[in-house]
């Protein structure tokens, strides 16, 4: 797997990041600038404004990660980061789980249709920021953007996030997090699930879909957090154990999902998410007694169920594939990370320097 530290200011970071494929990072552009597109969009704007205010290293590390790319301008390289907001796969996964032995756990995978899979894979950088504030973290990055899709950080707190139920609340909200920065930002800015809870609901969450995310502590705290716009809904662990798929469960959520939205409840993407909730309660005794990191990746391989966590092409209703999955332990800082082909030995282990 490619791996990179990158140290110094934020913008040090960017720039860095940056230099390391720009015309990858400019192809991604690209892609997107073909299809419908408005710089001065009310939602851009305002949006950029209120991430310049609240999370001004963020936009220096932006802005410098297009300089270094060679991107136009400030805006080709924000609309870089917040365009990919439509709906996507029927997939992606967190199990959050109390290790008998090993302690605070968890299993996160990166799911879609095999046409995204090159491109996940070949741009896919296990990235390191020890230098960011107030807290150094790791995890699955990208050439393309500056930001984590899943991590651990310095403190012990891992974050992993699935693509959510479409929303119902369709109010644009721009002075909302986007949900593309939400998991580097609940890394770097969170040291518990205490902070995290208080981040989301403080911030919450705009674009054009939910987001569903679990985080685990190294104090063994896990929370379930379903994202929808403006409305927060916010699970806690029962015996040790959350799992988080890609339909509103909680039923602040789901109620007026049902109402707003019932051709959702009869498709292939809830009928594929809720199969992983049957696989995973079918199974519960089985997690409850798990004991080390092995034990869960050994079933989590070997143990051939419909709706498993770790998706096989072929053998899901959605025909979707696991192509980026970590486990991770957050007492210790160390993840297990995979990148397709999802294989039982094909693995890297990473631990956070101290």
């Amino acid at each position: 797997m490619k791996t990179r530290i990158f140290r110094g200011s934020p913008a040090e970071i960017g720039s860095a990041q940056g230099a390391m494929d720009p015309e990858a990072a400019r192809d991604y552009l690209r892609f997107w600038q073909e299809r419908p597109h408005d710089f001065d969009a009310t939602y851009f704007r305002k949006n950029m404004a209120f991430m310049r205010r609240e999370f001004p290293d963020m936009i220096d590390q932006i802005e410098a990660f297009g300089e270094a790319a060679g991107m136009e301008s400030f805006d080709h390289a924000y609309f870089g980061h917040i365009l990919w907001t439509g709906p996507v796969g029927d997939a992606c996964s967190t199990l959050g789980i109390l290790l008998e032995d090993d302690g605070p756990a968890m299993l996160s995978t990166n799911d879609g249709g095999m046409d995204t899979v090159p491109g996940t894979v070949s741009n896919s950088v296990v990235s390191f920021f020890p230098d960011a504030k107030p807290h150094g973290m790791m995890g699955f990055g990208t050439r393309r953007q500056v930001t984590l899709g899943m991590a651990v950080n310095d403190a012990g707190l891992a974050v992993g996030a699935n693509s959510g139920h479409r929303k119902f609340n369709f109010v644009s909200n721009p002075e909302r997090l986007n949900l593309y920065f939400v998991v580097h930002l609940l890394a770097q800015h969170c040291g518990d699930c205490d902070d995290v809870r208080h981040f989301v609901e403080q911030y919450r969450l705009s674009g054009q879909k939910g987001m569903n995310l679990v985080t685990v502590d190294a104090e063994g705290n896990i929370l379930g957090l379903e994202l929808e716009s403006e409305n927060v809904a916010i699970s806690e662990a029962q015996d040790g154990m959350l799992l988080e798929v890609n339909h509103w469960r909680h039923p602040r959520l789901r109620k007026p999902s049902r109402e707003a939205d019932p051709d959702f409840w009869d498709g292939p993407y809830y009928y594929n998410s809720q199969a992983r909730v049957m696989y995973f309660e079918h199974y519960r005794n089985v997690f409850a007694r798990m004991k080390t990191m092995q034990d869960l990746v050994d079933f989590s391989f070997d143990v051939h169920a419909p709706g498993r966590i770790l998706q096989m092409h072929g053998l899901n209703v959605g025909d979707l594939i696991s192509c980026q999955v970590m486990f991770a332990t957050t007492r210790d800082r160390k993840m297990r990370l995979y990148l397709h082909p999802i294989e039982k030995d094909n693995f890297e282990e990473f631990e956070y320097p101290n």
